[in-house]
């Protein structure tokens, strides 16, 4: 049975020297995919270095937590707080009002065509926010309105993704991440892949002061860069028969 990975790393965009590590993991390393953060100033850096990475997919990191939005704050009452700002983590999106998390969503996705010239290979979210109702529904619009494949975050968003004839993949692991962002672990992780496509989200790049004051995830990043290009779990995935793609050529 075949077995292939989509290695993506999240959060392209959010500053120049995460887009350094994501490109350099790609260039040299696992990463197949990334997904790209249209919000923040870095975006525009990645974008105008895509065309040097033609081999790297790109999709959409749907943001809705943990920055500000794309659209004008007061549009968006029921989302952001007294200055502007998105919840920081997506449990504060209980509240939201449905027709304005689909403003942002696609608004989103707009940035997207306007930075890239062309449409996602997927979606996916920041802090896995789909895994809110309001905020999964705006995400199964988005993929049901321009045919996008997304992530499965979940069991029980990989059942509505099915029953709405949404793509995603097989299987989804988001164990490598912290203290398991190791060579170990992600080793451990590839002997023991099942058939079928898998997507393993990562998050390298490189810290810096601007990261460091918005991010608890920071330093971990680094090493996620050189876990992804050692050239030990390049020649295991070669020794290991598998196959890695992205997800508009799964």
């Amino acid at each position: 049975m075949i077995r292939s990975i989509i290695v993506n790393a999240d959060d392209l965009g959010r500053t120049v020297r995460i887009n350094d590590g994501i490109f350099e993991a790609h260039r040299h390393g696992l990463v197949t995919s990334a997904t790209l953060m249209v919000g923040f100033p870095a975006a525009r850096d990645a974008a105008a270095r895509l065309d040097r990475h033609p081999e790297l997919g790109i999709g959409l990191h749907l943001t809705l937590s943990g920055a500000r939005p794309t659209l004008p704050p007061e549009r968006l009452p029921s989302l952001v707080d007294r200055e502007g700002r998105l919840p920081r983590r997506p449990e504060g999106l209980a509240g939201a009002a449905p027709v304005e998390v689909l403003a942002e969503a696609r608004r989103q996705l707009e940035l997207f065509v306007e930075l890239t010239g062309r449409l996602p290979t997927h979606v996916d979210t920041h802090h896995h926010s789909h895994r809110q109702p309001a905020v999964l529904e705006a995400v199964v619009a988005l993929a049901r309105e321009h045919e996008l494949p997304v992530r499965r975050s979940s069991e029980e968003i990989a059942a509505r993704l099915a029953a709405e004839g949404i793509a995603t993949s097989d299987h989804f692991v988001e164990r490598f991440f912290g203290a398991e962002a190791t060579l170990e672990v992600l080793l451990d992780l590839l002997r023991a892949l099942p058939p079928g496509t898998t997507e393993i989200m990562c998050h390298p790049g490189y810290p810096d002061d601007e990261l460091r004051r918005e991010s608890t995830y920071a330093e971990p990043r680094a090493r996620e860069v050189a876990v992804l290009t050692d050239p030990r779990l390049l020649a295991a995935v070669r020794e290991l028969g598998l196959r890695t793609v992205r997800f508009d050529r799964a």
